[in-house]
């Protein structure tokens, strides 16, 4: 899709209880709008909309349109899983575990925190420089 850079669009950052307009200008902050959508827990849905109202960046899947930008940000997640238990009473601590850790981001599934991170912020970056196409710096 071509994107037009175009003073009048709006961001709407859509939370559980109200919406909040975002004008999309040269003070828009990408880095406390990817804090928002990943840490925060009453964030449903970030949209940009041009001056006609129409849909041109979501990151909600639930109506795919042809011409609607579909975003993803990443989140890295810890994945633990207990492989074996050792008991001995006479021992501090009882019990000892054997785990397997994982770190998903997207659903991808990593052995290391910092492959994983290193991931995550390309993909981040990636969602950035296409937010960045609908703002108007100048």
């Amino acid at each position: 899709m071509k994107t037009t850079v175009n003073k009048n669009n709006i961001g709407v950052l859509t939370f559980r209880e109200f919406d909040e307009n975002l004008l999309l200008n040269s003070h828009f902050d990408t880095a406390e709008l990817f804090r928002i959508i990943l840490h925060d827990l009453d964030f449903v849905r970030f949209e940009i909309f041009d001056k006609n109202k129409k849909l041109l960046l979501t990151t909600n899947r639930f109506g795919e349109e042809p011409d609607v930008v579909v975003i993803q940000p990443a989140k890295v997640e810890r994945d633990e899983e207990i492989k074996w238990t050792n008991f001995n009473a006479y021992r501090t601590p009882m019990y000892i575990y054997g785990k397997i850790i994982e770190w998903k981001v997207n659903g991808r599934v990593f052995k290391t925190k910092k492959s994983a991170t290193v991931f995550a912020e390309l993909t981040n970056s990636d969602v950035a420089a296409i937010i960045e196409k609908f703002i108007d710096r100048g």
